[in-house]
């Protein structure tokens, strides 16, 4: 591992080497993470990789199990297609509550993350834009329930999405389309045509992932420990 550092540090270092390895197939789904075995291949310390596992754990990236060891995260059919079907009505419906009630103020905030969503760089920086674009029109509807529903729904769903831009190289360039109809429906107030393009979108992004993971063939996951197969 490279010694020079950078704004996260060691931890930023290992987090990143990890993330590449997750993405890459080179650490596939499932495979466990242990902090000594990262540290001694990566020639650090256990701090930096216990702190790198954490951030990975919140990206969903990582997962622990009932012992808190860590295992890379292991995409699931079933589960993509649960968490996309709870979150169309949602997300719909707040895309429509947003859009009949959008001021200045709001519209502002949307283009904004909008924007910076456009110029972000790929991998995590542009995950964490898409989350703060989605999220930014959902807080639009100004209804916390909604808001904390949806929020919970696509922190599990983000890694499915991060597989779209890991295999698929038009997966971006589709969704940047997306969102610039979106902020431009919220500015025109069609708040119909709004509400429907947000359900297909997350339609395409539930469809395209979908074909992704069968055409990788993941595998179901491992029995828990000490249950029957």
């Amino acid at each position: 591992m490279r010694r020079g550092r950078d704004a996260g540090g060691a931890a930023g270092q290992v987090a990143t080497a990890l993330r590449e390895e997750i993405l890459g197939g080179r650490l596939p789904g499932g495979s466990p993470v242990r902090e000594q075995d990262v540290a001694e291949r990566l020639g650090v310390s256990r701090t930096p990789v216990r702190e790198a596992v954490s951030r990975l754990v919140a990206e969903g990236l990582l997962i622990k199990d009932g012992n808190h060891t860590a295992h890379v995260f292991r995409p699931s059919l079933a589960e993509l297609l649960e968490i996309y079907e709870i979150r169309m009505p949602l997300e719909s419906l707040a895309a429509r509550l947003a859009c009949t009630g959008a001021d200045e103020a709001f519209l502002d905030r949307l283009e904004a993350a909008g924007r910076a969503l456009t110029e972000a760089r790929s991998g995590v920086d542009w995950s964490v834009k898409h989350e703060a674009f989605h999220m930014c029109l959902v807080a639009g509807s100004r209804r916390p329930r909604l808001e904390a529903l949806v929020r919970t729904l696509r922190v599990q769903s983000e890694p499915y999405v991060r597989l779209g831009l890991a295999f698929d190289a038009d997966f971006g360039e589709r969704a940047r389309r997306d969102h610039e109809d979106i902020v431009r429906l919220v500015r025109a107030r069609a708040a119909d045509e709004l509400e429907d393009l947000v359900r297909r979108h997350l339609e395409a992004t539930s469809s395209r992932v979908s074909t992704l993971l069968e055409d990788h063939q993941m595998p179901p996951p491992p029995p828990a420990p000490g249950r029957a197969t």
